[in-house]
């Protein structure tokens, strides 16, 4: 087979409508696998507007006070 003969059904393969489909979709099919993969769930912000209150920790001296409430027990 000549040089330009094998260029011209490279070609011919190349501009067909069957193999430029099956390379868009196979190329979606990888962009989507890749996007699954590695997508992490982003943590959820908290509203500007809104500030939660945490409780404060109670305070060592009322920790000693149960305690030597219960021992006297």
């Amino acid at each position: 087979m000549k040089i330009k003969a094998f260029l011209d059904v490279v070609s011919s393969v190349l501009k067909d409508w069957r193999v430029i489909v099956t390379l868009v979709a196979m190329l979606f099919m990888m962009w989507a696998a890749n996007f699954i993969l590695k997508y992490k769930k982003k943590p959820k912000k908290a509203k500007k507007g809104k500030k939660v209150a945490e409780a404060p920790a109670p305070k060592p001296e009322e920790k000693k006070e149960e305690n030597t409430e219960e021992a006297s027990k």
